[in-house]
C-alpha cells in the first residue's frame, strides 16, 4: 500500500511555541495523520492521529522531561521507559540510521526531524539502513544518567527537531499528554446504530450486503475477504493510516493514496463523482453508501464502472476463487496478474474465514475455512493481526482467535490469549498439521519437539534463506511461526506471527534468530503440509 510516509521540512519562528503540536502538524502534511468518528450519528468529524509510534511495548513514561533546576539536578532532554533489558524496541517513525555510536541509535526522518535512542542490549540495524515505523531496531539495555534520568534497565528516547530552516536540530519534549505516540484503534466507524445494514460488526454487515444484493454467499466472502485486507472493512480508511483512524471525505479527496473500504485510488476517484452526485460528505464516509457504490460500479454503473470485473466476480464458485477474481480485476494490486503472489493466499484465506464465519458453512480449496483446515501459514495469518501494535487487549480482540483457543487448545485462565506457546500449538492443532502438539509451556514443546520424531531440528540457522514457511522458532521463555513475506492491512511487509505473554496477542512480527535469550532452534514438520 502506497509510499513511505516522510516528515517535511520544520520552519517559523512561531513553532517554537508549539512543540507537541508541531510534531502531529508535520505529520499530517506528510500524509500521516487521520481522524477518528464521532459516535453520535455516523458524522465523521476530524481528529488528529497519533504522530510518533512508541517506542517499546510499555506506553508509559517512567522519567518525563526536564529542563533541569534545583540543586544537583541536570536537564534531562528526554523521557525514559523503565523496561526489562531485552525489550524490544522500535523506530518511531519512518526514516534512516544516521549514527550507531555511544549505545544509541539516531533516526533522521527528513531534513527536520531526528529521533535517538539510547541504552541498547541488541543492535539489529545499521547506519544507512531505511526503517519504517514500528520497525524493530534492536533490544533495550541498561545505562546511568544523570539525576533525574533513570539508572539501570530502561530506554531513553529523545526527540529533535530543527525549529527554523537553516537551524540546527534542538531536543524538544515529546509530550505523550499532547497526544504525539500510538497508533491504537478507536471506535469502530461503521458500528454505529444509524445504519440500516444487518451484521454485529462491518465484515458481518458487507457480507449481508452482497449476499442479498445477487451474490452468491462465496461471491460475497471473496469480496470481503478482499476488503479485510484492503481497509479492515472501514470506510474512512486512508492508505498508509493505522486501523481505527477516520480521514473525512474532505481530507482524503486530494490525496493520491487510497481511501475506503475498497481502497479507491487515488481517494478523488470515488469521492469526487459522489460529490458531483450531490452525495453529502457525511454520506461518502459511511459503510453503507460505499457498499451501494461499489456495487453499481461491479454492475457497470457509476462514473467509474467496473462491470468486467463484476463479471468475472460472478463467474466464481468457491469463495477463493471469489477472493482471486475480485483481486485481480477489481482490486489490481501491485503484482496480482501473478497468481502465485502470496496476497492471494491471505485474502483466500479471509474469503474461507468470512464463509465459515457469517455464511454457515466453509467452502473451497485447501480442506476449507473455519476451524481445522488449511496449512500453517494460511492458519496462523488467519489467527494473528496483520499488523503489529494490538497490545495485550486489543479491542476487539480477535474473536476468531479466542475461538480457536477454545476448541482446539483448551489452555485457559493465566493470558492464555497472548500466550506464545498457546499461539503456536493452537496454529499446528487448528491446521491439522500436528494434532497432538503440546498445548503450552516452551519447555514441554521443546521437549515434544526433539522426542516426538515428527520434526526435524536446527540449532544453527542464521539467515532467512534458509528457512521455510511453516517453520517454528524456539527457546526456553518463547516461540513463534515463520510464514514467509505477506503484507499487512498496513502496506508494510512481515515474515513471522507472534503472541508474547502478558505483552501482546498474536500479531504480525518479522523473523529473528537471536535475542536476550540467546539463540533460537528452528524446528520444520517432516511429512507434507507445513507449508503453501
Amino acid at each position: 500500500m502506497g509510499d513511505s510516509k516522510a516528515l517535511p521540512i520544520l520552519g517559523g519562528v512561531m513553532l517554537v511555541l508549539f512543540l507537541p503540536l508541531l510534531i502531529v502538524l508535520a505529520l499530517i502534511i506528510g500524509g500521516l495523520a487521520g481522524t477518528d468518528s464521532a459516535a453520535a450519528g455516523c458524522v465523521p468529524t476530524q481528529s488528529e492521529g497519533k504522530a510518533l509510534a512508541w517506542p517499546t511495548d510499555r506506553h508509559e513514561i517512567d522519567q518525563d522531561w526536564s529542563e533541569g533546576g534545583g540543586r544537583g539536578q541536570s536537564p534531562h532532554r528526554g523521557i525514559d521507559f523503565d523496561v526489562d533489558e531485552g525489550s524490544k524496541v522500535y523506530a518511531a517513525e519512518d526514516g534512516k540510521v544516521v549514527s550507531i555510536s555511544d549505545n544509541q541509535i539516531r533516526i533522521q526522518h527528513d531534513e527536520g526531524v531526528e529521533t535517538r535512542y539510547k541504552f541498547f542490549k541488541d543492535i539489529s540495524v545499521r547506519v544507512d539502513q531505511e526503517v519504517k515505523r514500528g520497525d524493530q531496531i534492536g533490544t533495550s539495555g541498561s545505562g546511568s544518567e544523570a539525576s533525574p534520568g533513570l539508572g539501570g534497565e530502561h530506554l531513553h528516547f529523545e526527540l529533535w527537531v530543527k525549529k527554523d530552516e537553516g537551524g540546527d536540530l534542538e531536543a524538544v519534549d515529546p509530550d505523550p499528554d499532547d497526544d504525539t505516540f500510538g497508533e491504537e484503534a478507536q471506535d469502530d466507524p461503521g458500528s454505529c446504530g444509524c445504519s440500516t445494514l444487518v451484521g454485529s460488526n462491518n465484515q458481518q454487515k458487507a457480507f449481508n450486503y452482497f449476499a442479498s444484493n445477487g451474490y452468491s454467499k462465496e461471491q460475497a466472502a471473496g469480496i470481503v475477504g478482499n476488503m479485510i485486507h484492503e481497509s479492515g472493512v472501514e470506510p474512512g480508511r486512508l492508505q498508509n493510516t493505522p486501523p481505527g483512524h477516520v480521514t473525512n471525505p474532505s481530507d482524503a479527496v486530494a490525496s493520491p493514496l487510497g481511501w475506503g473500504i475498497v481502497q479507491w485510488t487515488p481517494a478523488g476517484k470515488m469521492i469526487s463523482p459522489s460529490r458531483a452526485a450531490g452525495i453529502d460528505d457525511a454520506v461518502i464516509g459511511s459503510l453503507e453508501y460505499q457498499l451501494e457504490f461499489l456495487k453499481k460500479q461491479l454492475a457497470g454503473e457509476t462514473a467509474i464502472a467496473e462491470g468486467h470485473a463484476g463479471d468475472m466476480l460472478k463467474r466464481a464458485t468457491t469463495a477463493e476463487d471469489a477472493a482471486v477474481a475480485f483481486g485481480r480485476y477489481f482490486e489490481r494490486f501491485a503484482g496480482s496478474e501473478d497468481l502465485s503472489n502470496p496476497r492471494y493466499t491471505q485474502r483466500k484465506t479471509a474469503a474461507r474465514e468470512v464463509l465459515a464465519t457469517f455464511g454457515g458453512g466453509a467452502g473451497g480449496e485447501d480442506g476449507g475455512g473455519g476451524c481445522g483446515g488449511g496449512t500453517i501459514v494460511e492458519t496462523a495469518l488467519q489467527l494473528a493481526w496483520d499488523t503489529p501494535g494490538h497490545g495485550h487487549d486489543p479491542k476487539p480482540i480477535n474473536p476468531t482467535y479466542a475461538q480457536a483457543v477454545s476448541e482446539h487448545n483448551g489452555s485457559s485462565g493465566q493470558d492464555e490469549l497472548t500466550d506464545c506457546g498457546v499461539f503456536v500449538a493452537t496454529v499446528m492443532r487448528m491446521s491439522g498439521a500436528d494434532p497432538e502438539y503440546a498445548p503450552r509451556g516452551t519447555s514441554v514443546q521443546m521437549d515434544y519437539l526433539r522426542s516426538s520424531g515428527k520434526y526435524d531440528l536446527f540449532d544453527n540457522l542464521n539467515n532467512e534463506g534458509q528457512l521455510q514457511p511453516g517453520d517454528i522458532f524456539i527457546i526456553d521463555g518463547h516461540t513463534y511461526l515463520y510464514t514467509g513475506n505477506y503484507e499487512g492491512s498496513d502496506g508494510r511487509t512481515y515474515n513471522a506471527a507472534s503472541a508474547s505473554w502478558r505483552g501482546h496477542v498474536p500479531e504480525a512480527t518479522r523473523v529473528y534468530f537471536t535475542d536476550y535469550r540467546g539463540h533460537y532452534t528452528v524446528a520444520r514438520l517432516k511429512q507434507s503440509g507445513s507449508s503453501d
